[in-house]
């Protein structure tokens, strides 16, 4: 089982280019924030990512506490849990907020807008990637902003934590896919052929997903987190035999016997790499692969309680509940559309 495939199955990843823009020095905009980037574009997604890829010029870009970075031409930048940030030709300029430049109403094509001082042109493709859930062991495994460096092929990514501190820089790539994919991504945005918004979606997807397999391949010793955890080989096959049969009662003999670790040994570095321990991570992913099915509106009740691992439709309610907050029927009914509730019963 591919860890990280399993759970971007599960939380259905969905990439989006919101717009091109041309600014010219001086400018400066600053982005919404996460809650108000998905009340424009897409209100039901739980997790809003926002990215960038300079296609021409140079930026700077700050967000929270991280250190400022500077981007060039070729680069990408990404905010997974869709911080609010300012970029600009320089430091210190008064930024202005992005959404009041957008074009107004709804679009057929892909909006392009300019502004600034009429200096140096620094050209963007910026867009959005969205989460049906909130996976918090992948979603908080990322840093506040990753930065990918392209150039002739060569990748590199620094990544920004809301601390103040910049993270280790992950290794360059040798001739990384990636940056073929950055190339497709810039070429796409320029054109004008039929199905253009639908190929820069896909294209972006995959360059969301190729960043986090090499941010996770090249991780600086010490790292902890998720993706972290699926490089250590104890613990990244206690996730794997969880993922493969999430219904079993399994129990920690059982995952420590077949990740060839002591009981208390693999507890100790599942928690301090995961964040939880390998019981109640279970727990949650039962709930997330749940929350699919109710919200897929295929399977009853009593048939997804089966299905995820509870022996009573009573012990799953009560699960549901702890972890959502809401019992599995009313959270349904607020997911999903009525037509595709009058499909299934509860």
């Amino acid at each position: 089982m591919d860890v990280l495939s399993d759970v971007l199955r599960v939380v259905r990843l969905s990439g989006a280019v919101f717009f091109t823009a041309e600014f010219t020095s001086p400018w400066a905009v600053q982005s919404p924030s996460s809650d108000s980037l998905a009340a424009m574009v897409l209100p039901e997604a739980e997790c809003v990512a926002i990215f960038h890829v300079l296609v021409e010029g140079d930026c700077w870009v700050e967000c929270r506490d991280c250190p400022p970075v500077r981007m060039e031409s070729g680069d990408v930048i990404i905010f997974p849990h869709g911080d609010q940030h300012e970029m600009g030709s320089h430091r210190g300029a008064k930024a202005v907020p992005i959404a009041s430049l957008l074009p107004r109403g709804q679009f057929q094509d892909l909006p392009r807008f300019s502004h600034g001082g009429g200096g140096n042109i620094s050209r963007f493709i910026c867009g959005y990637l969205h989460c049906d859930q909130r996976f918090n062991p992948l979603i908080g495994a990322l840093p506040t902003m990753l930065l990918v460096h392209s150039r002739d092929g060569y990748v590199a990514v620094e990544a920004g934590a809301g601390d103040g501190k910049r993270l280790p820089n992950v290794a360059p790539a040798v001739e990384s896919w990636l940056a073929s994919t950055l190339r497709y991504t810039i070429n796409e945005a320029r054109s004008s052929r039929p199905g253009n918004v639908t190929m820069l979606g896909r294209l972006t997807e995959l360059m969301f997903v190729e960043i986090l397999r090499q941010y996770m391949e090249q991780l600086p010793e010490g790292q902890t987190g998720w993706l972290a955890g699926l490089n250590d080989p104890q613990v990244d096959k206690t996730l794997r035999l969880m993922h493969e049969d999430p219904a079993r009662s399994w129990t920690m003999e059982e995952l420590a016997r077949s990740a060839a670790i002591s009981r208390s040994a693999l507890a100790q570095r599942f928690t301090d790499l995961i964040g939880s321990s390998p019981m109640h991570y279970l727990a949650g992913w039962r709930i997330q692969l749940a929350r699919q099915m109710l919200r897929d509106g295929t399977h009853s009740i009593p048939d997804v309680a089966a299905r995820v691992g509870y022996e009573s439709e009573a012990a799953f309610n009560r699960a549901f509940k702890r972890f959502v907050g809401t019992p599995p029927g009313a959270w349904r009914r607020a997911a999903c559309p009525p037509a595709r509730l009058e499909k299934t019963t509860n």
